[in-house]
Parts: C-alpha cells; structure tokens; sequence
C-alpha cells in the first residue's frame, strides 16, 4: 500500500498527470477556434454584405474597337458571304487611376470601400482587314463601335460619355455588334474610316470594395494608380514597375509590351478571346493589415506550447521547492491559460489586436501567478511564473508579428527553454526524488 502511495506521490507519476492534462486542455481549444472560424464567417458576410450595397471589385477593361466585315467563306463547292466581327485592340493605351479610401462600418467591422476617378486614353491605328482576314471583302464602319468591360457596373456614378475623335457619344449597355460572356459598355464610332489613326477617351468615376483593376491590352500599355491607402497589396499578370508606399498613401505605376498579352493586336471577336482580356488584369487590393481572426488563429496553434511550458515551471518549482501543487490546480492553472485566447478574441474585435493582446496577457499572467503564489504559500513561486508567462507571451507576440521568422524564432525558443530546464535540473537526484514525497502543507508567506 506503501509503495502505491509512493507512486501516486512520485515527481514521474505527477509528470504523466500534467501530460495528460494538457492533452486534455487541447478540447478548449479547438473550441475556441472554432469560435473564431465563426467569427470570421461573420466578418465576411459582413464585408459580402457591404460590398453588394456599395459595389464590389471592379475591373475596367477597354476600349477595344469592334468592327463588322463582310467576308467570302467556302460553302462546299460554293462560295459565299458571310459577316464576322473583327475585335482590334489600341496601340497604345494610357490608364490613370485615383482611388479615394474611405471605412463603412456595420456592427463592430469595418469595411474598407473606395472611389474612384479613372481617366483612359487610347490610340488606335489605320485597320487593315484583310491582313487579319486576307478573303475579307469590305468593312461595314457604319456598325463599328468601341466596347468597355466594367466588372460591377452598379458602382458607376454617372453616365459615361467616350469622344472617339472629334465626336461624344455616351455609353450603353450591351456589345454593340458582336455577343461576348460579360458584361459590357458600348459606344458607336461616327466619323471614322478606319484610313487614318483616332483617338479615344473616357473618364469613369465609380465606386468600389476590396480590389480595383486594370487590363493592359494595348500595344503598349502604361497604367499609373494613386491612393490614399497606405496597405497596398498589388495583384496580377504584371506587377507594378514603381511603387510609392508611405503613411499618406500609395502610387504604383505599369508599363506592359503587347508580347505579355495573351492575345494578338486584331481577332475574330469570341468570347473566349475576351475572357482572356478579363484575366489579364493587374491592380491593387485593400490589404487589412492586421487581420484579428488570422493572427488569433496563428496564436491558438502555439497555446499546447504556452500551457506546457506553464505546467513545466510550476512542475519544476513544485520539486525544487518541495511543496505540493495538486493535479485540480494544474487544471485551474490550464484553464486560465485557455481563457487569454478567448479574451483576445473578443477584445480584439473592439479595440484591435495589439491592445487586446496586452490586457488579455496581463489579466492572465496577474490571474495565474496569484494563483501559484497563493497555493504555494510564499510570492516567490507566484513571481517566478509571472515571469515565465510573461516571456512566453511577449516571444509569441514577436511570432505573430514576424510571420516570415515564425518558425526560426519558435524553434529557437523551445531549444532555449530546454536548455533552461536540463541546466536547472542537472544536479537533481531524481532517483531519490521517485521515493520520496513533498510537503503537504505550504510555507508561510513570505
């Protein structure tokens, strides 16, 4: 019955208990991850919500030149007539973009939405049909018309008027000649021969959420973006050549040959061929820069760590000190260590993360140490964990923050504290240990 007592008594035994513990303490959690999965469902929904009241990301695409022909085709032993459309995209095609950032706010999140002001000027040269078609018969310029794709029309403000040389003609809704997958603007060209080069021109203010694009399909293409963002997150087939990032904003610029588009400079009009247009584009995205529910995550993946290493400390104290911390205390200890990411998750929601990390740390850190001081009977041990907790909050606060290092600073840190614990304990007599048992009563506080 002794040897039995003894067992139950002895630092190993102690040490499978705190094992399985915290084991054991992995169910909260993943509670509370899950938690935060809904959370940030909700946050989406939210910005999904917002997005489709304002608008959501925009795209413009154009203008490209849609021109009808009349063409022979070999019917058989026949011939005959037949219309297509030819698409004829610019020489060179200038892009300037002016994003205004502004927050919309539903509940406690807030939703980054923009404005803005889109100045495109394109140039186009003399069209020669036969070389893309050599049996095209004549063009049908009377039908031509020069098309805009935008992505989320619902976010144009105002009627959008293109001068196509020395005419103005506002656009419409539809593809003018030719049928494509997307939605699109057209304007009819009048005036135009197509013997000489023209010009054409339009400004777009529109409104927008998340993410703005642009497709560089001319010849040679230059785009040139400003906001007053200053998280910029550039996105694309072809990343900006310049960029300007400060604490007032952004400026980015492109400069894209024809030889990175994915199609020619002249085509049979095909949707296909559009899509391509479309998924061409490059721009910028509304980067938040510190995402709550991703860096709580990240934090959740590090908390067997944090509670380990807590229930190694006051394991060590609870041998060198020869007093008794019962497996019910290290429990208690365990699930105040488990509430810091409940209070970080739902404190941040309000007053960001870095706030939320410091009250949430310092709750449980003066929660924990109390605890342990209390039960040990003297300040020292309770202080000592502080300390302990303390760091280890403070080295996963350096994780977080420095994701690209995450992984060297946490492997660094575990090899110092494993050093910490062998250099502590190398002239502990555990084979004397495993037969003896601690005290049962505390000291008196100190």
């Amino acid at each position: 019955m002794a040897s039995g007592y003894q067992l139950i008594r002895s630092p190993f035994f102690k040490l499978a208990v705190i094992g399985v513990l915290t084991v054991l303490l992995v169910i909260p959690l993943v509670a509370i991850s899950s938690l935060r999965g809904e959370r940030s469902q909700r946050a989406a929904e939210v910005i999904s919500e917002v997005s489709g009241a304002w608008a959501g990301e925009q795209t413009i695409v154009g203008p490209i030149l849609l021109l009808p022909y009349v063409s022979r085709a070999r019917d058989g032993q026949d011939m005959r007539t037949v219309r297509r459309v030819l698409a004829v995209l610019p020489e060179t095609l200038r892009q300037n973009g002016d994003l205004k950032v502004e927050q919309r706010r539903r509940g406690i999140f807030e939703v980054p939405v923009y404005r803005g002001e889109i100045d495109i000027d394109a140039r186009f040269a003399p069209v020669d049909i036969t070389r893309i078609d050599p049996s095209a018969i004549a063009p049908v310029w009377e039908e031509a018309a020069v098309v805009f794709h935008v992505l989320d029309a619902r976010g144009l403000q105002r009627e959008v008027s293109v001068r196509v040389g020395g005419s103005v003609t506002p656009l419409e809704p539809g593809a003018g000649p030719a049928t494509f997958q997307v939605p699109t603007l057209y304007a009819p060209v009048g005036g135009v021969d197509g013997t000489a080069p023209f010009n054409v021109a339009a400004r777009f203010d529109l409104k927008g959420s998340q993410a703005f694009g642009l497709a560089p399909i001319g010849r040679t293409s230059t785009i040139a973006l400003r906001s007053n963002w200053s998280h910029p997150s550039f996105f694309g087939a072809f990343l900006p050549a310049e960029r300007e990032i400060g604490e007032a904003g952004f400026s980015a610029s492109w400069a894209v040959p024809h030889y990175a588009r994915p199609v020619p400079q002249a085509f049979i009009a095909e949707p296909a061929l559009f899509q391509r247009l479309v998924a061409a584009r490059s721009g910028v995205r509304l980067f938040q820069p510190v995402d709550i529910y991703h860096l709580v995550e990240r934090a959740l993946k590090y908390g067997v760590l944090v509670i380990g290493a807590a229930f190694l400390v006051v394991f060590l104290l609870e041998i060198l000190a020869a007093r008794s911390f019962h497996p019910i205390q290290y429990l208690m200890v365990g699930a105040a260590l488990t509430m810091f990411y409940l209070l970080l998750l739902s404190f941040a929601e309000h007053i960001g993360f870095i706030a939320a990390y410091g009250l949430a740390s310092a709750a449980v850190i003066g929660l924990v140490s109390l605890y342990v001081g209390l039960a040990f009977g003297r300040l020292r041990e309770g202080a000592m964990v502080a300390g302990e907790l303390g760091l280890a909050y403070g080295l996963l606060f350096v994780v977080l923050r420095s994701e690209d290092y995450a992984l060297v600073t946490g492997a660094i840190v575990v090899f110092a504290a494993l050093a910490a614990v062998m250099l502590a304990t190398v002239k502990t007599d555990w084979s004397s240990l495993s037969g003896k048992s601690v005290k049962e009563k505390p000291a008196a506080t100190s």
